[in-house]
């Protein structure tokens, strides 16, 4: 259970680039036994929403931003690094930003979020060239690829991806998720068979118990 008190604590912490405060209040949040999810969803997501709503609104700068996101990246990863996975799953997931996208901490969330569940996770982060992604995929013999797409701009190359994909392993089931395809995304995947639109990690549970019968 995260209190509005604990929140509005953290995002004054974040948004002061407060670093040894933000570790300070998650390692609390460890401590009571608040669960990974809470801690993603409603912390880091809810606090980093704010922050680009205010980065947009010219109520923080490009920098605070920044520097909010670098603290948030590492904090993923420390959260995670406390929990371990309460069985294997032999299951290899690729998870992957578009070329040119630089916005990874979504991915990087869904990637850490993953391996606490117990799947084998590659996290190719952001800027990477579909080429190298391709590569990836078959040297590691994925079973699922996440791609994050959160600049609207790299829809045409999230597109020239996921032909190129579906070409190369037309049996390679595909997770697509990022700001960027929060609206009226459905139709647009409809032509492809094996790819599906998460918006969280609700979402992201219920596609995984639909194609892993455990």
């Amino acid at each position: 259970m995260i209190t509005e008190a604990t929140f509005l604590h953290y995002l004054n912490s974040l948004l002061d680039g407060d670093k040894k405060q933000c570790y300070s209040i998650v390692d609390n949040l460890i401590a009571n036994k608040t669960s990974l999810r809470d801690i993603f969803v409603k912390l880091f997501q809810r606090s980093m929403y704010r922050v680009g709503q205010m980065w947009e609104n010219d109520r923080c700068s490009v920098a605070d931003e920044h520097i909010a996101t670098k603290i948030t990246e590492g904090l993923v990863d420390y959260v995670a690094s406390h929990h371990t996975a309460i069985k294997d799953i032999n299951k290899i997931i690729v998870i992957t930003c578009i070329d040119k996208e630089f916005h990874e901490l979504g991915a990087r969330m869904v990637a850490c979020y993953l391996e606490t569940l117990g799947y084998k996770v590659f996290f190719v982060g952001s800027n990477t060239p579909q080429n190298e992604v391709l590569k990836i995929i078959k040297e590691k013999q994925a079973d699922i690829v996440g791609i994050s797409n959160n600049f609207y701009l790299n829809f045409t190359r999230l597109v020239a991806l996921l032909n190129a994909i579906q070409n190369e392993f037309p049996d390679l089931r595909t997770i697509v998720g990022g700001q960027a395809l929060a609206e009226g995304t459905d139709d647009i995947f409809k032509e492809y068979k094996n790819v599906k639109y998460i918006c969280s990690l609700d979402s992201l549970d219920e596609y995984l118990a639909l194609h892993n019968h455990h």
